[in-house]
């Protein structure tokens, strides 16, 4: 039967099991991130730039008075465009981070109800067998109580029948001088 510190023991290794995993799907989760967030800036970084290029191209054929409209026309743009992917990524990874904890905390419940379980099992188990070798020592009890009552009254039988026949000595003494 398992006591407190097996129990403690057990606690402390699940546990123990679940901050290493948590720990390695959140570092794995976070270089995933920073992989996408590298090639999404690189991506919009070179859209941005070929944008310019043509933009600029353009606009140098044109007046230089529309090159500084049209650099802060596309400035701001980006910088929209920035926001909005931004934003859109961190949901994104934010959806994502809390499936993965939902799925983690899920399978963390599920062998937790197993071992649990199991650990009923095995204790229901040493509970039978417990209660099979108490009911053995009972019965084993209960028959040396009846050894003990007889052998107690065989004592007894013993006694009276010696003092019965030593009564009896005594009287047949007591007649032969009588008789003789």
């Amino acid at each position: 039967m398992l006591d407190q510190n097996d129990m403690n023991l057990l606690t402390d290794m699940v546990k123990s099991v679940f901050d290493e995993r948590l720990e390695k799907s959140e570092t794995k989760i976070l270089e995933k991130v920073d992989e996408r967030l590298e090639k999404s800036e690189a991506k919009i970084l070179e859209k941005v730039d070929e944008r310019l290029e043509k933009s600029e191209t353009k606009i140098l054929e044109k007046v230089d008075e529309r090159l500084e409209k049209s650099e802060a026309k596309i400035l701001e743009k980006v910088d929209e465009r920035l926001e909005k992917s931004e934003t859109k990524i961190l949901e994104k990874v934010d959806e994502r981070l809390e499936k993965s904890e939902t799925k983690i905390l899920e399978k963390v419940d599920e062998r937790l109800e197993k071992s649990e379980s199991m650990m009923l099992n095995e204790i229901e188990r040493t509970r039978e067998i417990l209660e099979t070798r108490i009911d053995q020592i009972h019965k084993n009890l209960e028959e040396m109580n009846q050894y003990y009552h007889i052998d107690r009254l065989e004592n007894d039988n013993t006694t009276l029948l010696l003092k019965l026949i030593d009564s009896l000595s005594k009287r047949v003494e007591e007649l032969e001088r009588r008789t003789a």
